[in-house]
């Protein structure tokens, strides 16, 4: 399978915005994320994912399909894998491990990822993706809201 990841232009942001709604419906087994008056999953801030420099939208595709997208922006000290998603019939082929080690590596620098630890697959992907990349060379504690945990790592620099 042929993997490409690819900064999203802003015609792309109605297939991530409708990836995203699926992203959200799904972490809601984990956590509570309300709908607004429309009947959609409340995010605020994806349309400065075109409009910030400091926000960066990716796609992955297996072959020619559209497979993920993930949502990277750089806070004061750090990037932060805002969010990450690898559609569910390209998981466990290696298609997420290859997608985030792309994106982190297109960052160099300091970085913070958090995740739900209510979310089995999610924190079981991240500490055994985080533990390969960095091996014991990271930072990991609890998260500012309940039940999430995060990994600060350094990649690409000396």
């Amino acid at each position: 399978m042929k993997y490409t990841v690819k900064i999203a232009d802003i015609k792309d942001k109605p297939v991530i915005h409708t990836m995203l709604q699926n992203y959200l419906r799904d972490l809601t087994e984990f956590e509570t994320i309300p709908l607004n008056e429309s009947g959609e999953y409340e995010y605020q801030y994806l349309k400065y994912y075109w409009t910030e420099n400091i926000r960066y939208p990716y796609l992955l595709y297996c072959n020619e399909d559209i497979s993920g997208f993930a949502l990277v922006r750089k806070e004061e000290k750090f990037f932060s894998m805002a969010e990450f998603s690898v559609l569910p019939n390209f998981r466990r082929k290696g298609a997420g491990t290859l997608f985030a080690l792309d994106v982190i590596h297109k960052h160099p620098g300091k970085w913070h990822i958090e995740y739900n630890i209510k979310n089995n697959a999610g924190k079981k992907f991240w500490n055994k993706l985080i533990l390969n990349l960095v091996g014991a060379h990271y930072k990991k504690g609890p998260g500012e809201e309940e039940n999430r945990e995060y990994f600060e790592f350094t990649v690409g620099e000396k």
